[in-house]
C-alpha cells in the first residue's frame, strides 16, 4: 500500500507531504489547480523520465519519495534478490537536478531504473487519461487472458518459447542447406586452409602480452644495458658509494665502544651496506640476462604480426579464435558427411515442430478456457457500470505462423445494444465507454494482478448522472480489498471518497503555488457542494452536498457488506 508521498520544488508545487489511507483516497480540485502534477511526481519516484524544466525555477532540485508498506509476495522477492532483505517497507525517492541528472535510491541506495519500473510494477497500477486506448490493442487482450489463465499458462507459454527459438534456430539451419556440391567443396577447402592455419599457430591465453613485454625489452636492451653500468659504476666504482660507506663504517667501528648511540649508527650504516651489496649483486645478475641476439627480436616481431593476423580474421581475443576453429571443425564434419547431416538436420526440426505445435494447441486451450471465464466475469462487471443488456465475449483464433508467444490471436468482442451483434471492441465503443470498460476489467484483474495499490486519474471522462454513480459503487467496491486512489471532478465519485483531499493553486506574493491536504467532515461537504454547484452556491445547493454525502456512506456500507 502507497502510505506517503513527499514532494519538493516539483513546477508549481513548493512541498506537499501527504499521508494516504486504505481503501478509497479522492483527490479534487479546480481545473488547473495541479492535479496532474501530483500524479507527474508519482510517476517520477516510480523510474519515469522526467524534463528538468520540472524543476522550481528558484530551486537547484525536485524531489518525489513514496512510501510503500504492506508488500507483496512478488515485491519482496524481488527486493531479496536486488540485497534488500527483509524489507517489510520501501521508500522510492528520485532527485532531479536543474542540470538535469537525477539520482534514484530505494531505501537510502542508489537503484537502476530498470530496478525500480520492476518494483513498480509489482507495488502499484497507474491508469491515466487515454491508457483505455491500449485496450484495443490485440496484444493487450491478449495479455490480460494470460494474466487471468495464471500460473499454469504462465509456465506453458516459457516451454513455448523455448520450443519457438530451437525450431526457429533448426529452420533457419535448414534453409539454409546448400545444394550446389561445388559451392560445398569449395567451402570445405576454405575452412580445411582455416583450421590449419589456427591449428600450426599454437596461440596459447597470455602469450602476446608475454611476448610485448619481451618485445619492449629486446628493443630496448642497449639502452637498459648503459643505464645498468652506469648504476653500477655509482655504487661499486673506484671513489664511489660502496667505498665511502666501507670508511664511513671503520671509522664508526674504532669509536662505537665508547658511546651506545654510535653503535646504533654503525650497524644501522652495516644495514645499507648489506644492502647496497645486494643492490649491486642484483644489477651484476640482470646485466648477465640481457640478450644481445637481434635475432630474438625479429622472432618475436613475427610472432606478435602472425597474432595480429589471426586476430584480424578470426577473433579479437584467443578465445574468439578458438570458438572460431571449433565452428570451423565442426562445419568441416558437417560437409563431409553432408548428405546424412542435411538428413538428421531436416528430422530434427521436423520434430521440433511437432513438440512445438502440440505445446501451442495446449496453450491455445487454456486461453479458451480463461477467456470464456475472463470474459463472462467482465460483462458482469460491465453490468455494474450500467451497460444494460450489454454481451461480451472474448474470441480466440490461430494464425498461421509459429511465435514465441503461440499460434492466437485475442479479440475483445461486444454489442452495445440488443438485437445487435458482437463486433470488435474499437468498432463498437466510444472514449467514454472504453474508460468505463477498462475500470469493469481492472475490478476483475485487480486479484489476479497482485498490485495492492490502483490508481485512476480522471475515470469519469465522459460520463454523468446514474453511470457516474456506478463507477463510484464500482470504485468503491474494488477499495474494499485494494488501496484506490482516484482523480475525479464529478462529485457522485468523490462523495464515496473514504479519505478525501483537496489540492488547492494560490498566487501568494506574486508566485503561483500548489498546496494538498486531507478534507474534513465539513470541508468534504464544501467541496461537494462546489462539485455539484455552478456560479453561486445555495444553501439547497450545500443541503443536497450533505445528503449525496450521507447516501454514498449509507451505499458504501451496503457493498462492503455484501461483498
Amino acid at each position: 500500500m502507497l502510505t506517503n508521498i513527499h514532494v519538493k520544488n516539483f513546477a508549481i508545487i513548493d512541498e506537499a507531504d501527504i499521508d494516504l489511507a486504505d481503501n478509497l483516497n479522492i483527490f479534487t480540485g479546480e481545473t488547473g489547480a495541479g492535479k496532474s502534477l501530483l500524479l507527474g511526481a508519482l510517476n517520477m519516484a516510480l523510474g519515469a523520465r522526467t524534463l528538468k524544466d520540472i524543476v522550481r525555477a528558484d530551486a537547484d532540485f525536485a524531489l518525489s519519495e513514496v512510501t510503500f508498506t504492506g508488500l507483496p509476495e512478488k515485491a519482496k522477492e524481488l527486493l531479496d534478490k536486488e540485497g534488500f532483505t527483509d524489507a517489510d517497507e520501501v521508500v522510492i525517492s528520485k532527485k532531479l537536478l536543474n542540470n538535469g541528472r537525477s539520482v534514484l535510491r530505494i531505501n537510502g541506495e542508489t537503484a537502476s531504473t530498470g530496478l525500480v519500473k520492476e518494483l513498480a510494477g509489482c507495488l502499484i497500477d497507474i491508469y491515466g487519461q487515454n491508457e483505455h486506448q491500449s485496450l484495443l490493442k490485440k496484444e493487450h487482450q491478449l495479455f490480460l487472458v494470460d494474466e487471468y489463465a495464471g500460473d499454469e499458462l504462465t509456465a506453458l507459454k516459457e516451454k513455448v518459447k523455448e520450443q519457438y527459438k530451437k525450431y526457429s534456430e533448426l529452420k533457419k539451419e535448414s534453409e539454409g542447406l546448400n545444394d550446389d556440391e561445388q559451392a560445398r567443396k569449395r567451402r570445405a577447402d576454405l575452412l580445411e586452409y582455416e583450421i590449419n592455419e589456427i591449428k600450426n599457430a599454437q596461440i596459447k591465453d597470455g602469450e602476446e602480452e608475454e611476448l610485448k613485454d619481451r618485445h619492449r625489452l629486446l628493443a630496448n636492451a642497449r639502452l637498459i644495458s648503459e643505464g645498468l653500468a652506469e648504476a653500477h659504476n655509482a655504487l661499486d666504482g673506484d671513489g664511489r658509494a660502496s667505498d665511502c660507506l666501507t670508511e664511513a663504517i671503520r671509522a664508526l667501528s674504532r669509536i662505537s665502544e665508547y658511546d651506545d648511540r654510535l653503535a646504533e649508527m654503525t650497524d644501522a650504516l652495516s644495514d645499507i651496506d648489506g644492502v647496497l651489496s645486494d643492490a649491486v649483486r642484483d644489477i651484476n645478475d640482470y646485466m648477465d640476462t640481457l640478450p644481445d641476439d637481434s635475432r630474438e627480436l625479429d622472432e618475436v616481431e613475427e610472432r606478435l604480426d602472425l597474432i595480429m593476423k589471426l586476430k584480424s580474421k578470426y577473433g579479437a581475443t584467443v578465445k574468439q579464435i578458438n570458438d572460431y576453429y571449433d565452428n570451423a571443425v565442426e562445419e568441416l564434419d558437417r560437409l563431409s558427411d553432408y548428405e546424412g547431416y542435411s538428413k538428421k538436420l531436416k528430422a530434427d526440426c521436423e520434430e521440433a515442430e511437432k513438440a512445438l505445435l502440440k505445446s501451442c494447441k495446449e496453450l491455445t486451450k487454456l486461453r479458451e478456457a480463461s477467456a470464456k471465464k475472463l470474459g463472462s466475469m467482465i460483462k458482469d462487471a460491465l453490468g455494474e457500470l450500467n451497460f444494460n443488456q450489454t454481451e461480451f465475449k472474448i474470441e480466440i483464433s490461430q494464425k498461421e505462423n509459429y511465435s514465441a508467444n503461440g499460434m492466437d490471436e485475442c479479440v475483445f468482442m461486444m454489442s452495445m445494444n440488443p438485437g445487435e451483434s458482437v463486433r470488435p471492441l474499437q468498432d463498437v465503443a466510444s472514449g467514454g465507454e472504453l474508460s468505463r470498460i477498462m475500470l469493469g476489467i481492472k475490478s476483475v484483474m485487480a486479484g489476479k494482478e497482485g498490485v495492492g495499490t490502483l490508481i485512476f486519474d480522471e475515470i469519469d471522462a465522459g460520463i454523468s448522472g446514474r453511470t457516474a454513480q456506478k463507477v463510484s459503487e464500482k470504485l468503491s467496491k474494488i477499495a474494499a480489498g485494494h488501496q484506490v486512489i482516484c482523480i475525479t471532478h464529478l462529485a457522485q465519485i468523490a462523495s464515496m471518497a473514504d479519505s478525501h483531499y483537496e489540492i488547492i493553486k494560490q498566487v501568494e506574493d506574486g508566485r503561483t503555488r500548489t498546496g494538498i491536504r486531507r478534507l474534513g467532515d465539513k470541508e468534504i461537504t464544501n467541496e461537494l457542494a462546489r462539485l455539484i454547484g455552478g456560479a453561486e452556491l445555495t444553501d439547497k445547493v450545500y443541503e443536497s452536498a450533505a445528503e449525496m454525502k450521507k447516501l454514498a456512506d449509507e451505499r458504501k456500507q451496503s457493498i462492503r457488506s455484501n461483498r
